[in-house]
């Protein structure tokens, strides 16, 4: 891990930008996207369903469906340029990916040890069979599975949804990636076995320093879990920091609006809140500012020119042009309650 951690970023992106693969300049659905992740750190991908955050980890995998293509931008792994202009595609070794249903990714004609096995003699072409065995079964023990030589001969629909998914994790850890992908890989799980998974992930990522970037919609399981969050919205990021800050102190009224759907928010403030509305698909955005339609306290500078990713503190940045603003510091109605915003006596949202 001391290796890893001397060594920069395990994962850069820089200007990803994702469109449909038609035309010569289609609506683009993910827009000028930066971020990195050092090794051993767990960054929450974050936002509503919709808001480009699965395509975003697709393109870093180089997992992008049909008809999609990465149109602008550049992806290094571990230092070396892997996707980007100029740059031929290249094998994406020293990343790993869990995806939210692990039964989709399983053989089911297949034992369990013999597909954590393949994917070892994948990665150590010189690995022979009986290693790879061996080595399958240490894995499945690693990650938890009991009487771990047991179940290696056993097929995946013998394994519960929680032991299917910590197969996942044992195959994408068995080629000793610099870089693990969870795309909600607790969505399908319930909350027992969410925390048990979750406690897995964090565990390895610290003792073998992964860069681990975990797509969520879910705002508590981030809370808890990750060290930085990047808050997307309509293909764009809006707000990134450290976790604490972000949903603390929110700056972007989208990630103070999503912070008050948390329950635990909700039993703080003794409502229920929810944010109206659905994030606008590619083709349909309105001009300015994104979240436009949906925020309490627009103003019309919002429908303006589109608002930059602009730093706020260092460590910190905002997609907002009232990020910082006093005037919001007023507590918040509801859109379109009598007395909300756009009606007399209307109070703005409160950036917390």
């Amino acid at each position: 891990m001391a290796d890893r951690a001397d060594a920069g970023p395990a994962l850069r992106v820089e200007g990803l930008t994702i469109g449909l693969d038609r035309g010569p300049s289609p609506a683009p659905l993910v827009t000028d996207v930066s971020f990195a992740i050092r090794p051993g750190e767990m960054v929450g991908l974050v936002g509503e369903s919709g808001s480009g955050k699965s395509l975003t980890a697709a393109a870093v995998a180089g997992l992008l469906p049909r008809g999609v293509r990465m149109s602008a931008g550049r992806i290094e792994l571990a230092g070396t340029a892997v996707a980007g202009d100029g740059v031929p595609a290249q094998p994406r070794d020293s990343l790993a990916m869990v995806f939210q249903n692990p039964m989709t990714s399983l053989n089911p004609s297949m034992r369990v040890g013999d597909q954590v096995a393949e994917a070892l003699r994948l990665r150590r072409p010189g690995l022979s069979r009986r290693d790879a065995r061996k080595e399958a079964v240490r894995l499945l023990d690693e990650v938890g599975i009991g009487r771990a030589a047991e179940r290696a001969r056993q097929y995946p629909f013998e394994f519960s949804g929680g032991m299917r998914q910590r197969v996942m994790i044992a195959i994408a850890v068995a080629g000793d990636p610099a870089v693990l992908i969870a795309d909600e890989p607790t969505t399908a799980l319930d909350v027992t076995v969410q925390q048990s998974v979750m406690d897995l992930l964090d565990r390895l990522r610290r003792d073998l320093g992964l860069a681990t970037l975990l797509v969520s919609h879910d705002l508590a399981l981030v809370s808890e879990r990750c060290d930085r969050l990047l808050i997307m919205y309509a293909g764009e990021l809006v707000e990134t920091g450290d976790t604490g800050a972000v949903l603390g102190d929110a700056l972007h009224p989208y990630v103070d609006a999503l912070a008050r759907c948390i329950p635990e928010r909700a039993i703080e403030l003794g409502t229920v809140h929810s944010l109206p509305g659905t994030v606008p698909q590619a083709g349909q955005i309105a001009s300015g500012c994104r979240f436009r339609p949906r925020c309490s306290f627009a103003v019309d500078a919002c429908g303006g020119d589109h608002p930059p990713l602009a730093e706020h503190a260092p460590g910190r940045a905002v997609r907002c042009l009232r990020a910082g603003d006093p005037a919001l510091a007023a507590e918040p109605t509801d859109p379109g309650e009598p007395g909300g915003p756009g009606e007399p006596g209307g109070l703005p949202r409160r950036l917390r």
